[in-house]
């Protein structure tokens, strides 16, 4: 399978196609696996929490939410995913 020619939205059709490969995995291969720091993992729960968290939501964002939230740090989305994730490890002892 070949994935660099695609944008993100095609690549995570493409990565779907495996048995056992949702949108969130999809969206975490690009990320981590291929280096494409503007996508953000939207269907993750730890992600959907930290942004409640950091926008004060009433409850958790869903995905069209996350990514209307997320697009104002395009293309480094995915930049701001782990800094949430190691503010949310710090807070809680972890690192």
């Amino acid at each position: 399978m070949r994935l660099e020619g695609l944008d993100n939205d095609q690549a995570v059709v493409e990565l779907s196609r495996i048995h056992g490969i949702g949108r969130w995995s999809a969206e975490y291969v690009l990320l981590r696996g291929l280096g494409r720091l503007d996508t953000f993992p939207g269907d993750d729960v730890g992600a959907q929490n930290n942004l409640q968290r950091l926008f004060h939501l009433a409850g958790k964002p869903d995905y069209d939410r996350i990514r209307q939230l997320s697009s104002p740090w395009h293309p480094y989305e995915g930049v701001v995913y782990f800094h949430l994730l190691l503010d949310k490890l710090r807070a809680n002892g972890a690192l």
